[in-house]
This record gives structure tokens, sequence and C-alpha cells, in this order.
């Protein structure tokens, strides 16, 4: 069954901590990214933890193999379930970020990210490929080196699952079909993306910014559970 991830999008740890206070028992994970992440440090992740909630930690790690290592583990250290790293960085980042966690405490999920959902065709310089193709091709590349999921959007989501069945999809960009898409360029609603094969569904200011992040939390997960 898919999950739902609430993004706390914020700068500070008061309103990231209001926002998991309000949505407490509602939903069991919630996203820290680099912003809140750069302000506050692993004592964010301490506090939600604290809350009862499951931490996806989204840093997008890329850079040397050395590095990665060092940091995946430190992340895994600092209490995160589940981090991301770019499959960009190739094999042998990959595979460092993964051998760090033999040492560590519980193993986290690790997630490589594909292609970003705020890109559209012909935005990623350098790129022969089609996005799609660009993405299955990284999907490919992520089984084989170990990793347990893809970060993706959810156009792309029943092509990997086809060929990759037990790798999990993790997809952002995800609208309401009233919600504008912001700077999201591959957007799906959460019925779509949950039909197309989606095991986690990361949403921010639909829920954060809206009058009522309860109601909207509650209409989203609607959204997930009914027939497609």
């Amino acid at each position: 069954m898919a999950e739902l991830v609430v993004a706390l999008d914020f700068d500070d740890a008061l309103d990231a901590l209001n926002m998991a206070t309000v949505l407490r028992g509602q939903i069991s994970w919630v996203k820290v990214g680099l912003e809140l992440f750069t302000m506050e440090g692993p004592r964010m992740l301490h506090s939600l933890k604290g809350l009862g909630y499951r931490v996806f930690l989204d840093l997008k790690l890329h850079d040397i193999p050395n590095t990665v290592s060092r940091a995946t583990l430190a992340c895994a250290k600092g209490g995160a379930d589940l981090i991301t790293v770019h499959l960009m960085g190739g094999e042998h980042m990959c595979r460092a970020a993964l051998d760090a966690l033999r040492t560590a405490p519980s193993r986290p999920l690790v997630f490589g990210v594909t292609v970003l959902t705020s890109l559209a065709e012909g935005e990623l310089p350098g790129c022969q490929q089609s996005l799609p193709d660009l993405t299955r091709t990284l999907a490919d590349h992520a089984e084989h080196w170990g990793l347990d999921g893809v970060v993706c959007s959810g156009r792309e989501c029943a092509a990997i699952k086809a060929q990759h069945p037990d790798l999990r999809c993790l997809t952002p960009g995800i609208r309401m079909d009233y919600d504008g898409a912001d700077d999201q360029k591959r957007v799906m609603t959460p019925a779509q993306a949950v039909a197309s094969g989606s095991d986690f569904l990361v949403v921010g200011r639909p829920i954060t910014r809206a009058a009522d992040p309860v109601a909207a939390a509650a209409a989203i997960l609607a959204d997930m559970n009914a027939p497609f």
C-alpha cells in the first residue's frame, strides 16, 4: 500500500514541528529537505523521531564516493529512515553509500534520484535521451547496484515497475487536479501516481500551505485510496 510523505519545507524548527504536531496521527512519514536540514541540522531528525515519525532525509547526496560514504553513515546515525543519492553520481558512489551502512546502528532505505520532477524535456544540459528513457536507464542501474528504490516522476513509475517490480518508487510532484504545479513540471494526482505503481508519494505545499492541513492531507489520502 502506498504511503504519503509530507515534506516539511520550512526554514526553522518551530514551524516544522508545529506542522508535524498538527498532522500527527494522520501520517507516519515526513520529509526533511536541504533547507530545513541546513538550518536546524540533525536535531530536527531527533525531534521528529520523538513525535513518532519515520523520517525521509532528502539531501540528494552527489559527491566523490568517499564523501558520500561518510555522509550516508552520518545520515543513518542521525536517525534517517530513508535517504537519497543521485544516480548520476555513478556506480562507485552509490555502492560506497550502501557499503557505509554495513556499520550503521540501523539501516535506512537508500533511494536513487533519477531525473528531478522540476525538469521538462530539453532542460537537462547535454542529455540526448528523452527524460522517460533516461529515467528508465537510471532505474536499471539502481536495481543492478542494489539500491532499495528510485525517486522518479509518476509518469515513469509504470514502466519502471514493469521492468523492476521489486524496486520501490518514490514520487514527488504530486498535485490534486485543482492545485497549481508551482515549480514542478511532470506532475500527477495522487490516484494517478498510485495506479502507476508509486510506493511513496511526497506532498509538501498542497498540505503545509493549506488553510486546513489536516483536511488537505485527508483529501490526498482519500484520492490515493480511491478506485482509479
